[in-house]
């Protein structure tokens, strides 16, 4: 496993952004880590965008788009920004008609540190 802190991924054109962690773990996917004390650094858009980022900088000039690993942003918040009370929101894209999974590779996870219950997560 390779975990680096604070990792700078820069966008020439546009907004950089900085990664609280970004780790690979033994299969070769890829995780980003965000531990938010705000509810503001938490939003959905900045997942979107951290995600992209990764994504942006895991290929190679010239190499298949099927060489990108797996990919997770994970968002450990210190309160539960989502309100809905569950300890984990796991967030899969999916083909709206059916709800299966689009499966392309790119998953969000947020973590909900405020959570004091009893109920076993699900993935």
């Amino acid at each position: 496993m390779d975990v680096r802190t604070r990792v700078f991924a820069e966008n020439l054109l546009n907004r950089s952004v900085r990664l609280d962690i970004l780790a690979a773990d033994s299969t070769g996917a890829k995780l980003n880590v965000e531990v938010q004390r705000s509810d503001k650094g938490s939003g959905r858009k900045r997942a979107r965008y951290n995600s992209s980022m990764m994504d942006a900088n895991l290929l190679k000039k010239g190499e298949d788009f099927d060489k990108l690993p797996e990919t997770w942003v994970i968002f450990i918040t210190e309160n539960d920004v989502m309100g809905k009370g569950l300890p984990l929101y796991p967030i899969e894209r999916c083909f709206l008609g059916t709800g299966e999974r689009f499966e392309d590779g790119s998953h969000i996870l947020y973590v909900n540190g405020a959570y004091r219950g009893n109920r076993r997560p699900g993935i």
